[in-house]
């Protein structure tokens, strides 16, 4: 009789185990997969900002190389969430293949920039959208964070609005076409 409910208990500690895991699941999709809905492909245009050193320059794709966009605010709790993620994946994937470059979002100054980039080690380029020209030109950005995951032909495939996290990420560089 003992054998009995041995099995029983090992069945009800595998019911939840799955039943723990699928919550988990089911709660990370619902909150990591909600800003990569699918976009009509648009090319990337030239993207007008500022170094933070003041100079205007333009930033475009290079065949062959994807990049990560990533429009954000030094005052915003979620862009600050998601930096170490971004760090990581320049650590890693940054070369020939794939470019990271964070745009500070109108309304940042170049000394807060800096101060975040200190605080957490970012090795990307970092540029200032002073006049607004390139969220704009992307179509808008609203809120912030907001990514762009553009392919190596130029094409925007990809923008995740809110934070988003290093698997999510890694998982579309791994479709990009």
């Amino acid at each position: 009789m003992g054998d009995g409910k041995a099995v029983l208990r090992k069945k009800r500690q595998v019911l939840e185990i799955l039943f723990w895991l699928s919550l988990v699941l089911g709660v990370y999709f619902f909150s990591q997969w909600r800003g990569a809905a699918p976009i009509q492909v648009q090319r990337l245009p030239p993207l007008s900002v500022s170094s933070l050193d003041g100079r205007q320059e333009i930033l475009r794709s290079y065949p062959g190389q994807a990049m990560l966009i990533n429009f954000w605010s030094p005052d915003c709790p979620p862009c600050l969430a998601e930096t170490p993620a971004l760090v990581a994946l320049d650590k890693t994937f940054s070369g020939p293949h794939l470019r990271i470059v964070g745009i500070a979002v109108t309304g940042s100054s170049a000394k807060d920039v800096r101060g975040v980039a200190q605080r957490f080690g970012i090795p990307y380029a970092l540029y200032l959208d002073d006049a607004g020209e390139a969220s704009h030109s992307v179509g808008g950005v609203v809120l912030t964070p907001t990514t762009l995951l553009v392919n190596g032909r130029g094409e925007i495939v990809g923008r995740f609005v809110g934070a988003i996290s290093l698997p999510v990420i890694v998982w579309k560089l791994l479709w990009l076409g």
